[in-house]
């Protein structure tokens, strides 16, 4: 025997809510939201900041992908202009030639932020150079914080002599000034992509390390971790399946702040032309220095594209970090 159509209606509907509206309401029915999309919806409400650096990276990944669209150009196409000085009469060198190379040339509807000291396009040459300063921040940051968080966690969770002789070690390394560790480290080989993102992360390795290290400790003490032991979990599953999605908060969080710290040392790397040889954001600035009174656009564009995509990356890891720890969140 089926129950009636208003047998089936009071089974669906609150009876402490009159008029309707039960527990199998539209709320109800509606497909829950993913945490990503959540998450990214919350931060744009309630973290301005961390909505906007967070829309900066989007647009400079964007840029990173697909900039070289957006010129007709050539990183190394040298432009001309017309000669000023050009005079058939005249003997004077400057004076025999109509064209010359657009040196320095201010920006234009052809060259939007003009030309660099060899007369190629300034903004072609950020574009191309973004493709080079953000993915070696990028790798060396995912990379290091991998090798951070293994030294880490077998630190933390191994304890005694272990870990005290390889704390020291990381200790001594981090004591050493990073830029001149930079230094030692890329004078191995030859300027290249991968030599330069393997200094970087050898960089936040040691600096991830101590922080896990610190969360294992922390969270090794714990009674499920205790109770994991009891039943017989050896250690490299209680590492694996009970402490690393315990301590992968901070993993973020070291991860996007080490992207912008990255790329600002590959900047210095490249100002002193010893990042990887092409238009590197640093190698930009260092061409134009000299040209800071007269011509500053150079410097000034990349620059700017430094702080602020460095600048975007802090802001979102401070946001990360602010959102994944309550005790931020009710500051």
């Amino acid at each position: 025997m089926t129950d009636s159509p208003s047998r089936v209606e009071d089974m669906g509907r609150d009876p402490g809510h009159e008029g309707g509206g039960g527990a199998l309401g539209p709320e109800m029915l509606a497909p829950r939201r993913s945490s990503l999309t959540e998450t990214i919806n919350r931060l744009i409400r309630y973290d301005v900041p961390g909505a906007i650096a967070l829309a900066v990276i989007l647009l400079t990944i964007l840029i990173v992908a697909f900039g070289t669209n957006l010129t007709p150009y050539t990183k190394d196409q040298i432009f001309t202009e017309a000669n000023p000085d050009y005079d058939p009469k005249s003997s004077a060198p400057e004076a025999l030639n109509e064209t010359r190379t657009a040196f320095l040339a201010s920006p234009s509807g052809d060259h939007w932020l003009g030309t660099d000291t060899r007369g190629r396009d300034l903004f072609t040459r950020l574009i191309h150079g973004s493709r080079i300063s953000v993915p070696i921040g990028v790798g060396a940051a995912f990379f290091g914080c991998i090798a951070g968080s293994i030294i880490g966690l077998v630190s933390g969770l191994a304890g005694g002599k272990f870990d005290l002789v390889l704390q020291r070690f990381v200790d001594a390394m981090i004591a050493f000034p990073p830029l001149v560790l930079l230094l030692l480290i890329v004078q191995v080989g030859e300027r290249s992509f991968t030599l330069t993102m393997v200094a970087l992360s050898i960089l936040v390795t040691f600096s991830a390390s101590r922080v896990i290290r610190a969360a294992t400790m922390r969270t090794r003490g714990e009674v499920f971790i205790e109770a994991a032991r009891s039943v017989g979990a050896s250690r490299l599953r209680i590492m694996v399946r009970h402490i690393f999605p315990n301590v992968i908060d901070p993993i973020i969080v070291i991860f996007s702040i080490s992207i912008g710290t990255n790329i600002l040392a590959e900047a210095s790397l490249a100002f002193l032309n010893l990042s990887v040889p092409g238009p590197s954001w640093g190698q930009i600035v260092n061409e134009g220095r000299a040209f800071l009174d007269s011509k500053p656009m150079m410097s000034i564009s990349a620059g700017v594209a430094i702080t602020v995509v460095v600048l975007s990356f802090n802001i979102l890891g401070d946001a990360t970090r602010d959102w994944l720890d309550p005790r931020q969140r009710t500051r």
